[in-house]
């Protein structure tokens, strides 16, 4: 039973950190850092958003095109599921970087970067990892390292929640640390920059993007449907 509710409760909050909903909590407060890992992780999920496609103003023929390259990508997303996470990373990885030519390739070029500044706000200070972000912020190698080890001390106090809360508990309480986590986190990395380098992200990231994100919901091909189903199999058969 203690096994179980560990698993659940970390497909409950995995889901939570990585959704798009997460990231849209950041509304209001600027260009600041607004996600952890928003819709930014997959342009083509980001570009599929009505509210999205209705900032950018696209025509029928790019949402078309759009659509096709959803529904192209959504067989592969399902093999990434047996990989381990170190596999899954470089193959996401992968896809964003053949991803950023197909989306050039639908978008006029002020659309382009329209787009680049809503994917950054939803990524939120996961972006600080991109080498290309990095680079525009031109940051010192002993920041990219302080971003590491401030990135993987979130991780580690996240597996001590999870640890704790093994014997059940209160699942929105459970939520509410994580977010305060998140926001922890979030200042410790905006610590990180200098006040010119702050200023230069607000740059990047451009007018706060307003619109709502929403998750799939294809029952179990939701993120979060998908994880609790793949906690409680897994609980299953433990």
């Amino acid at each position: 039973m203690r096994k179980f509710v560990l698993l659940l409760l970390a497909a409950t909050i995995a889901a939570f950190v990585a959704s798009p909903a997460w990231a849209q909590r950041g509304q209001g407060r600027g260009a600041g850092f607004g996600g952890m890992r928003g819709g930014g992780a997959n342009s083509f999920f980001l570009l599929s958003q009505k509210s999205v496609q209705e900032e950018l103003k696209l025509s029928d023929d790019q949402i078309k095109k759009v659509t096709e390259q959803m529904e192209s990508q959504r067989g592969a997303q399902a093999g990434l599921r047996e990989l381990s996470r170190e596999e899954r990373q470089k193959k996401m990885e992968e896809r964003a970087k053949a991803n950023q030519p197909a989306v050039a390739a639908i978008l006029k070029d002020d659309q382009l970067k329209r787009f680049k500044q809503i994917s950054l706000q939803q990524r939120g200070a996961q972006a600080l990892e991109d080498p290309e972000v990095a680079q525009s912020l031109n940051l010192s190698t002993e920041q990219k390292d302080r971003v590491k080890a401030i990135q993987e001390g979130m991780q580690g106090e996240m597996r001590e929640m999870f640890q704790a809360a093994g014997g059940g508990g209160d699942r929105e309480e459970f939520r509410k640390k994580a977010e305060t986590l998140r926001n922890t986190t979030n200042e410790k990395l905006q610590g990180v920059l200098s006040p010119e380098q702050q200023a230069k992200w607000k740059e990047l990231a451009g007018e706060p993007f307003k619109g709502e994100i929403r998750q799939p919901q294809r029952g179990n091909r939701g993120g979060a449907a998908r994880n609790r189903a793949r906690a409680i199999r897994a609980a299953r058969n433990a």
